[in-house]
């Protein structure tokens, strides 16, 4: 999958281009519109957790907590003279524990933040009022798709693929 993103001037162009991913057969749940707060998107799929940073902070502290809880298990392990009698069951048990609470922690910690991936285009939708568009498409259909939009909407503008979510914030 490939995310598309659009800026377009106002909220009838991307209402356009929505139309036309709908009508290519793009689906509700792949199509997300992020705007400022005081601009109406009415019938448009909004952008949901997309404008936090909870998924990719889920992600990453899935990771580290599954690493540092494994390397826990093997510290029990090396000092079972501590009367720790866990045996090679220490390390997946301190990985899983590890990862749930770190990544429950970074989930939580995550959707308070603003998009870390969205940061390149913040200026653009805050000062300048424009809509950004995002749609979540079959690789093979990207290029089609985004003439698609263009056609619909000429007045939107490509602004390229969402760029993948960094292992650590920025």
């Amino acid at each position: 999958m490939k995310r598309l993103c659009f800026l377009s001037p106002d909220v009838e162009q991307a209402r356009k281009a929505v139309s036309a991913l709908r009508t290519a057969g793009v689906g509700e749940s792949n199509i997300m519109v992020i705007a400022r707060g005081d601009i109406a998107l009415e019938d448009l799929p909004a952008g949901g957790i997309d404008k936090t940073d909870a998924t990719p902070g889920l992600a990453r502290g899935l990771a580290a907590g599954g690493i540092i809880g494994a390397l826990a298990g093997i510290l029990v392990i090396a000092f079972e003279d501590l009367g720790l009698a866990l045996g090679g069951g220490a390390i997946p048990l301190f990985a899983l524990f590890g990862a749930g609470v770190s990544g429950l922690a970074t989930l939580l910690a995550g959707a308070s933040v603003s998009s870390s991936r969205l940061h390149r285009f913040q200026h653009a939708i805050e000062a300048e009022g424009n809509v950004l568009l995002m749609a979540d498409v079959a690789d093979g259909r990207a290029l089609e798709l985004q003439r698609t939009v263009l056609a619909a909407a000429p007045a939107m503008q490509f602004v390229g693929e969402e760029p993948a979510a960094p292992l650590l914030p920025p």
